[in-house]
């Protein structure tokens, strides 16, 4: 059950990269509301159009898009409405300890390229998060309350907050008052049930929009929160966490590291793993060409999965749209970390990948998007063994 409001109490875990209106750092106003409710509403979106394929009704990008939109800003407004919920941030606090230098971090040096002023550097940040019925509603139907507060949960536990949110930077443990569920333990989330959010969340959205469950084939054309599995048994790749015949469309993938690490050497190691060279370098590989390459990612052309623009210097991965981002998702909380990934067809039709006097079309079809994600979770199986991690599956 989900009382009428509910107060989330974040305390900071890994480095926070927040700025304000102006880009700039401010310490009076650290959490800004549109940055959390962005995410909030990508969330909601993923929840949405998972319930959609699983009744077979996502078929079209471009068509779908707009009902999920229109979905979504039902709950959390838009152009045409109002939100149905208030978003209020209160009691916002700094511990006095710093954090460890972390420069050495691919996602912070890359920042830095683009003269970031200011960042947050101190544990414990502090704050409390109400979320209210907005005044000009009503009522909110039970189902569309937990779908909304679930996919904000969800959100927090999955991303971080601030720049470098998909990377591992910027999470937070989470307290929670005025909402119950088997996934909480101490009033806290307890990483080890997320599946239990996840289901009850969308749950929550197939009955929200009156939806039923239909068998599914396809990948769906947009990432979205969903419990089907495919068979990707044609892919020539090797995996242990799953049979290919049964692949989930979204799965997270929990790490722990087998002997302690602080945070901040996990946020460093983890993100290596999205860039050649500090892939390569932690798992011992030598440099050579891309077509000698001991990295399958590298070697198979398949770089393009971990985010575009890929391209530095006329050379990498060109395509005619400005930004994918990757469908691979790192949350870096105290003790472990979690890998969400999303598998859909929502890519350019063709990438380029050029490197120095040589230039290969790449069309990108259904198969190279599976190809690419059984390879991806193949080389993260890889890496984190030898980075010395424990993973296991933890959704579905």
């Amino acid at each position: 059950m989900i009382g009428m409001n509910v107060v989330l109490k974040l305390r900071s875990e890994s480095l926070l990269l927040l700025g304000g209106y102006d880009t700039r750092f401010h310490e009076d106003d650290p959490l800004r509301t549109q940055s959390i409710k962005g995410l909030w509403r990508y969330w909601l979106r993923a929840y949405i159009a998972g319930a959609l394929y699983e009744a077979g009704k996502l078929k079209c990008k471009k068509e779908c898009t707009s009902e999920i939109c229109e979905k979504t800003g039902n709950i959390l407004g838009s152009l045409n409405s109002a939100s149905k919920f208030r978003l209020i941030i209160d009691r916002v606090s700094f511990g006095e300890e710093r954090l460890k230098d972390i420069s050495g971090a691919q996602r912070i040096r890359l920042l830095r390229l683009g003269k970031l002023e200011k960042i947050s550097d101190r544990k414990n940040l502090y704050a409390e998060i109400r979320i209210e019925k907005s005044p000009h509603i009503e009522k909110i139907d039970e189902n569309e309350r937990k779908l909304a507060i679930g996919s904000l949960l969800t959100a927090l536990s999955l991303n971080g907050i601030g720049k470098g949110g998909r990377r591992g930077l910027g999470t937070f443990s989470i307290e929670i008052d005025g909402f119950e569920g088997k996934f909480l333990k101490d009033n806290k989330i307890n990483y080890n049930m997320l599946k239990e959010l996840i289901n009850e969340t969308l749950d929550s959205a197939r009955l929200y929009l009156n939806l039923g469950i239909e068998r599914v084939y396809e990948i769906p054309p947009l990432d979205c929160i969903s419990r089907v599995k495919i068979d990707l048994s044609d892919i020539d790749e090797s995996i242990s966490l799953f049979d290919k015949k049964k692949v989930p469309v979204f799965t997270i993938i929990k790490a722990e590291p087998k002997t302690r690490k602080e945070i901040e050497k996990m946020v460093i190691e983890l993100q290596d793993f999205f860039y050649r060279p500090g892939r390569s370098k932690r798992m011992s590989f030598k440099i050579t060409s891309a077509d000698e390459s001991q990295d399958i990612i590298t070697k198979k052309r398949l770089a393009w999965f971990l985010g575009l623009p890929r391209e530095q210097k006329g050379t990498g991965y060109i395509s005619d749209v400005n930004r994918r981002a990757s469908p691979i998702h790192l949350a870096v909380h105290e003790g472990s970390a979690l890998f969400t990934l999303f598998l859909s067809s929502d890519w350019p039709s063709k990438i380029i990948w050029k490197g120095g006097k040589y230039e290969k079309p790449r069309n990108v079809n259904g198969g190279r998007v599976r190809e690419a994600y059984l390879c991806a979770i193949s080389c993260l199986e890889a890496y984190l063994k030898k980075m010395n991690y424990r993973y296991e599956v933890i959704y579905p």
